[in-house]
């Protein structure tokens, strides 16, 4: 080996172990990037995830006081219809008190009282057929 051979080794071998450092550090930087892009995307999904959970929290909420509203307006139109009709048999029982009708209301009463009786017994007779399909 010649003199000027020695030298070059050395070198070779600390370029060398230079570049292997080299990429060593490119390769964890490139991670790091890749590791950040990550924690950056899921960062995002989290993100989005809360505002998909707050729109369904909202929705929530509109469905229950909508539902309400709506429990709340079928109510007062269900006491309404009630309150016109006693108003609406109350003044034909009054006309026909004034005007010497009483058999007409102990006639009208009977069918009334035989209607509701029948209904109230049909739909109680179907709610236990419904409630115990065994039985007939």
């Amino acid at each position: 080996m010649t003199e000027p051979d020695l030298p070059d080794t050395p070198k070779s071998n600390q370029e060398t172990l230079l570049r292997m450092v080299q990429a060593i550090a490119e390769s964890q930087a490139k991670e790091v990037e890749m590791k950040r892009q990550e924690l950056d995307i899921r960062s995002q999904e989290i993100a989005s995830n809360e505002r998909i959970a707050m729109k369904a929290i909202e929705a929530q909420e509109r469905f229950h006081i909508d539902g309400r509203l709506q429990y709340n307006k079928h109510s007062v139109h269900r006491y309404i219809y009630i309150i016109l009709t006693v108003l609406l048999v109350c003044t034909f029982t009054l006309i026909m008190v004034l005007n010497g009708g009483k058999e007409v209301i102990i006639e009208v009463l009977k069918m009334t009282l035989a209607a509701a009786t029948g209904a109230f017994g049909g739909y109680h007779a179907g709610k236990r057929k419904k409630d115990n399909p065994d039985e007939e």
